[in-house]
């Protein structure tokens, strides 16, 4: 549950009762009377797109105990007018696995493969996405 109240003009902030802290958002700047440098409800949902990826995966390597140093994921999302409206027509995951062992490689892809299928935002979205998962090896690292 969340809750947004309009501040002035294009702008609101986004909060929610089981959260500390709040978000300050607006109209994305290329809309008229858009706000620059502020979030955007497109960048929140990039954002669960990819955050919602980093938790189905931590989920998933927790559940074979598998170990993860770190993951990264960027998300790139392209807006086409579509039947009249603007939509989310495609989003490109670029998500980083980075484990220790190169003996890992092979787990670690095959979590990354499944993951899409356990992500509530994910299974949410219309749009095409598209995966650019990458393993990579961190030697020397602590886990």
């Amino acid at each position: 549950e969340v809750e947004l109240t309009h501040t002035e003009g294009r702008k609101g902030i986004l909060s929610a009762k089981d959260v500390t802290g709040t978000i300050e958002i607006a109209t994305a700047p290329v809309f008229k009377g858009g706000v620059p440098g502020a979030w955007t409800a497109e960048h929140l949902f990039l954002g669960a797109v990819s955050s919602g990826f980093m938790a189905a995966y931590l989920a998933s390597a927790e559940k074979k105990a598998f170990p993860v140093i770190n993951i990264t994921c960027s998300a790139i999302g392209q807006i086409n007018l579509y039947e009249s409206h603007l939509e989310f027509t495609c989003i490109n995951l670029y998500p980083k696995i980075y484990i220790e062992k190169d003996d890992d490689i092979a787990i670690a892809n095959e979590i990354l493969l499944s993951t899409y299928k356990h992500s509530i935002a994910a299974n949410s979205v219309k749009a095409l996405l598209v995966n650019h998962g990458e393993v990579l090896v961190e030697k020397n690292a602590v886990v």
